[in-house]
């Protein structure tokens, strides 16, 4: 199999060049595709911000990142899915819309099986706004793996 994800010297500060926040430096590794990882460390230790550049949500400030062999986020964009502390989920909109946004949006690549399993028991008819966090969790991710990833 290839690698789902290699980073060289990546790097990432936040904030005023020189006085800002390093996030992330000197950071290198290689993940293989059909692996199953775990990123931990303490709080601050730069996990969300590696996770951010991996999904294209950001961009390094130093070293290379390559993604399913691209460097370019938006070329893997639609084989790539992740489900972030903040789930961007529009609260007006029902959990049946919502599911139905997903499929829209993934034409061709939608499995409508999966989404209905992983949203589970989830009333269809509740507003995004209404559900607990639990809940808003579970339909975020019925999103992401809804759209078959491959990372």
């Amino acid at each position: 199999t290839g690698v789902a994800i290699e980073a060289h010297g990546l790097g990432k500060t936040y904030g005023r060049r020189g006085g800002g926040h390093r996030a992330l430096h000197d950071c290198s590794f290689r993940l293989p595709a059909g692996r199953v990882c775990a990123l931990v460390g303490p709080n601050g230790a730069g996990k969300s911000t590696l996770l951010n550049l991996a999904a294209g949500l950001d961009r390094p400030g130093a070293g290379s990142l390559a993604v399913l062999g691209s460097t370019d986020p938006a070329a893997v964009r639609d084989r790539i899915a992740y489900v972030a502390q903040d789930k961007p989920l529009y609260p007006q909109l029902t959990v049946a819309d919502t599911l139905w946004a997903g499929a829209e949006l993934n034409p061709g690549r939608w499995d409508r099986a999966t989404a209905d399993r992983i949203a589970g028991a989830l009333p269809r008819t509740a507003r995004v706004r209404t559900l607990s966090g639990g809940q808003r969790t579970r339909l975020a991710l019925a999103l992401a793996l809804g759209k078959r990833p491959e990372l």
